[in-house]
């Protein structure tokens, strides 16, 4: 009778693919998290606006609101007056834009503060900035550091200035790949002019 062969060894590699599946399932469960908050958000918006819009509400009624939430919720985060206020400049701002309103729940809400406080009242810039940091997976400090930079002033309101040089220097590939993937060509010309500025800097570095 022949020995049982030794079990086969297993790599990290297909180790690798169950925690591939934990992390899909970790990020899938985030996004749903912040999708419902966000939705949240904007009722909570949309109930303060009407009340203000239709005076049966003052500005000192939503302190009261937030006071009761307080005290009835102590566990509750995010809902102070400033906050409460947030939300209804969130909910104002893209109620009548169908383009747009979806967008804002694929992002968390700190990134939707930065568009709000940031964008300057244009609707072109936010709708710029929510596009790039979906489609980029951006952080909070990545989308603060593009508005800093301006990055929509030096994509899409001096176009012909822009476009000319990183076409010149970055390779056909790379433009060929963007231009998959970012049909827009506001957005395509962001995200060449971020990888010619960061060439730029890369070739200057001692």
């Amino acid at each position: 009778m022949s020995e049982p062969s030794a079990p086969r060894s297993v790599t990290d590699e297909h180790f690798g693919e169950v925690l591939a599946l934990i992390h899909s399932a970790r990020q899938q469960a985030v996004q749903a998290v912040n999708t419902r908050l966000i939705e949240l958000y904007w009722q909570v918006g949309a109930y303060i606006s009407r009340k203000l819009e239709q005076a049966e509400w003052g500005d000192a009624v939503v302190s009261q609101l937030a006071g009761y939430l307080a005290r009835t919720q102590p566990g509750l985060r995010g809902f102070t007056r400033p906050n409460l206020f947030r939300m209804r400049q969130f909910y104002e701002t893209y109620r009548h834009d169908e383009k747009v309103s979806p967008l804002v729940r694929q992002l968390p809400w700190t990134h939707n503060l930065i568009i709000l406080s940031q964008s300057k009242k244009r609707p072109e810039e936010r709708e710029f900035y929510l596009h790039m940091a979906i489609q980029e997976k951006w952080s909070k400090r990545e989308l603060e550091r593009q508005f800093k930079a301006a990055l929509f002033e030096r994509s899409v309101t001096q176009p012909a200035k822009v476009s000319a040089v990183p076409r010149q220097t970055l390779s056909p590939a790379l433009i060929a790949e963007y231009q998959t993937r970012l049909p827009d060509k506001a957005l395509l010309q962001a995200k060449l002019h971020e990888f010619y500025a960061l060439n730029t800097a890369q070739g200057e570095e001692p």
